[in-house]
This record gives C-alpha cells, structure tokens and sequence, in this order.
C-alpha cells in the first residue's frame, strides 16, 4: 500500500513541479540579427522566488521520506532474513541431535545383537538360547519404539522447513 501512495505522491509532486515551472517561465521576444526569437526567461520577482522555493522545499520533503521508507523497508527485510537463519540454525542444531540420538540407538541395538551372539555362542543350552533372545527382542523393540519418536520429531523438522523457507537475500 505504501509503495501505492508513494508512486501517487511521485506524480503529484512531479505536477506540482511543472505547474510551477509554467507559472514563472515567460516567454520574451528577442530580436538577433534581424530574426525574432521567442524565448524563455524567469523574471525576478518575490513572487517567482516563493513558488521556486516551495516546489524545492516539497521535492527535498518528499525525497526525505521516501528515503526513510525505503530505509525502514530494508531494516524490516533485514530483520526478516535474519530471523528466518537463525529459526533454520535452530532446526539445523536439532536435527544434529536427531541424529546423534539416531546413532546412539544403533550402536546400542549392535551392542545387544553382540550381547546375543556372545551369549548363543557361549550358552550351555539349558534354555538360556530363549532368555538370551527375548532379552534381545525386548532391547529392539524399546530401540525401535525409541527410533519411531526420532522419525516423527524428523518429519517435524522437515516440516518445519518447509514453512520457513529461506526468502531471496533481495529486498525489493
């Protein structure tokens, strides 16, 4: 909407400005060589001067705050651009922990497969073989359901990202 006024503004002052410029300028004869010439000159008069001065004084107005728009425009996108990183750092930083979570759970299930196996290979067959297993079965479905929390906190974070998407570094 600001960029609606401004351009309004633009055109009114630009009006202003030749409308001005039409009051003050007159047209004299002047006469070279025989040949009779129109041409344009300001006279100097208190009025002419006021009109000279009010059209500069609303050009450097005008000029002044379009600058301070435009300069708050850019603070506001600068801002933006930066929140927008840092949300993706925080993302970044938490899915880096996702993912040491995610190798610590596999490191944890290769340990009770290594417990396992260590344990098949060494039992006397007195029916440990079947503790040793459901041992097992129990230490993978804790990972497991440990590992299905780690997915859905990952799809959140990829949703995540996608409802912050970087902006262009441009502010226009």
């Amino acid at each position: 909407m600001t960029e609606l006024w401004e351009t309004i503004i633009r055109y009114v002052l630009v009006g202003a400005a030749a409308y001005a410029a039409g009051t003050i300028v007159q047209y004299r004869q002047f006469r070279l060589r025989g040949v009779s010439l129109l041409v344009p000159f300001v006279p100097k008069s208190s009025r002419n001067f006021t009109i000279v001065v009010l059209t500069l004084s609303l050009l450097t107005a005008f000029s002044v705050i379009t600058s301070q728009v435009q300069q708050q425009h850019q603070s506001q996108c600068n801002a933006d651009f930066q929140q927008v990183i840092r949300d993706n750092a925080r993302i970044n930083d938490e899915d880096r922990e996702l993912e040491r979570a995610d190798d610590d759970l596999r490191g944890r299930r290769d340990d009770a497969l290594d417990s396992l196996v260590l344990g098949l290979m060494s039992a006397p067959g007195n029916g440990s073989a079947v503790r040793l297993l459901a041992e097992y079965d129990r230490k993978v479905q804790q990972i497991e359901t440990e590992r299905r929390g780690l997915d859905v906190r990952r799809d959140e974070l990829r949703q995540k990202r996608r409802d912050n998407p970087y902006p262009t570094p441009r502010c226009d």
